[in-house]
């Protein structure tokens, strides 16, 4: 694979000898080297073969990250490659490096396993090339009064309490789509990553009990505290405001994230306004696994509906599955390229990220095949958020 025949690159897989090389390519983001390293020489996950690079006599011209997660999809848990740290040499750039590495990355991914793909861009044009398509983010931005009532002890995380935030977190989170699962390795190393200080991690304990009840992360930014992720136990929503109020501080209540529906409440009315924000964006990646780990999911919500009836195509990038369901029973099955049954509506990739990530909310109507009787049973509305202090 080569731009110029004098002089060859190569797109290949990391090596260990990679590692400083990487690092150093990443500073061209102009952020220090101190900022990336985190993630790769304290991340236990990461491995140098998830990195690919594009190698020129020796230098390394372009690299691109896989991070290697699970997330969940209501109750089910999917394999996502998520795609970070793409970078090109500013006097490499232009001669389409980052597309090679996804065409020579895409094939090695499937065989791999992962069902899907998940990445932030400011520029989707190129991946969408590739098969990338939007997912909707809402943006929260709010600002809290100063004189919210305090019926907790908040105070930051202490070593001591990370197993009832550990535990918490699986409470708060177990059937939202999207949240991270986070082993304790993970949990050990993610503070590392994002460079936390305690005064940006609070926990709220239970004034009579001492017991966690809640905690929150953020990250001081110049106009507002970007709140990195937030849980309450059982919903309770004054307690959330409570740790809303005590972080946002630092900016004179001004606060900005991402929530899922269920937390919206915790604001009050004209606290907060919801913006639609871009970058984020999903892809099939295989979809033999994707379609093994959909198939049992369908069927707990068919038998929890009743049943239904209907069939749809998936058309992804990664390839198409007929699905076919009469009153409680599902009929899955991969198609060949050629094949479109007669009048049988498709979900393209975009509309089956919508449906896979915030099902028929009220934006689907949009979704020109929403009117299919099933489509609520398979995709209902969902709690989704990925929390900031997942993204890579």
């Amino acid at each position: 694979m080569s731009s110029n025949k004098e002089m060859p690159a190569t797109i290949r897989q990391g090596t260990p000898e990679d590692v400083e090389p990487i690092l150093n390519l990443l500073t061209e983001y102009e952020l220090p080297r101190s900022y990336f390293e985190p993630f790769y020489l304290n991340d236990s996950s990461y491995r140098p073969e998830q990195s690919w690079v594009v190698e020129q006599h020796g230098r390394l011209l372009s690299h691109l990250r896989i991070y290697d997660r699970w997330i969940r999809v209501g109750q089910a848990k999917m394999h996502i490659a998520g795609i970070g740290n793409v970078i090109t040499a500013q006097d490499a750039r232009g001669q389409g490096y980052s597309g090679q590495i996804m065409r020579a990355m895409l094939p090695v991914l499937q065989l791999e396993g992962y069902a899907y793909s998940l990445l932030w861009t400011h520029i989707p044009q190129l991946y969408a090339r590739y098969g990338w398509a939007p997912i909707e983010q809402d943006l929260v931005r709010a600002v809290l009064p100063v004189d919210v009532e305090n019926s907790a002890r908040i105070a930051p995380l202490q070593a001591s309490d990370l197993p009832a935030v550990m535990r918490l977190y699986e409470a708060a989170n177990a059937e939202r789509t999207g949240t991270a699962i986070r082993t304790p390795e993970y949990w050990r190393e993610q503070s590392t990553w994002l460079q936390e200080t305690p005064e940006h991690f609070l926990v709220a304990h239970d004034n009579m009990t001492d017991a966690i009840i809640g905690y929150i992360r953020g990250r001081v930014m110049e106009q507002a505290v970007e709140i990195l992720e937030l849980a309450v136990e059982g919903g309770s929503f004054d307690i959330g405001r409570e740790l809303l109020a005590a972080i946002s501080m630092q900016r004179g209540g001004q606060l900005q994230g991402q929530f899922p529906p269920s937390l919206r409440a915790v604001f009050l009315p004209g606290e907060a306004n919801t913006l639609p924000e871009s970058g984020l964006m999903g892809r099939a990646i295989n979809l033999a696994e994707l379609l093994r780990v959909l198939e049992p999911l369908w069927r707990e919500r068919l038998r929890a509906a009743g049943g239904s009836e209907g069939a749809l195509i998936l058309s992804t990038s990664a390839g198409r599955a007929e699905v076919r369901i009469q009153n409680e029973e599902i009929q899955v099955s991969e198609l060949p390229a050629a094949q479109t049954p007669e009048a049988t509506p498709s979900l393209d990739e975009g509309a089956f990220a919508h449906l896979l990530f915030h099902g028929c909310d009220e934006r689907a109507g949009r979704i020109d095949v929403v009117g299919i009787p099933c489509l609520r049973v398979l995709f209902p509305e969902q709690d989704f958020v990925i929390w900031s202090a997942d993204a890579f």
